[in-house]
């Protein structure tokens, strides 16, 4: 079977991926465990922004605020769990293509 150019691109490129996937499932992790610390801090700064709302007056400041860290927080909550879920479903690496590309190996030695 004879591939075109960019067919050939595309194939290069998913032997990079799969030779990059070593080193970038513990980026992954890396990456989760640093968005749950920053949902941590962002939950702590929030905690203390409602504490310090409670000994005064509850202004619209204080209200803004408390939604802006309160959805940073559930951004990199969810973000995290993201990168933990992917690094732990493909953590031998991407089934498909890994199937993929011992196919087109198959294909070019015969050929």
């Amino acid at each position: 079977m004879e591939f075109t150019a960019p067919e050939m691109k595309l194939i290069e490129g998913l032997r990079k991926q799969d030779r990059q996937w070593r080193w970038r499932r513990w980026a992954m992790l890396g990456v989760g465990t640093f968005s749950i610390a920053l949902c941590a801090g962002f939950g702590y700064l929030t905690n203390g922004l409602i504490k310090e709302a409670m000994d005064g007056p509850l202004s619209a400041q204080f209200a803004f605020f408390i939604m802006l860290f309160w959805t940073k927080c559930c951004f990199y909550f969810a973000f995290g769990i993201v990168c933990f879920a992917t690094a732990w479903t493909k953590w031998h690496g991407d089934a498909n293509r890994m199937l993929l590309l011992k196919l087109l190996d198959s294909q070019q030695k015969l050929a």
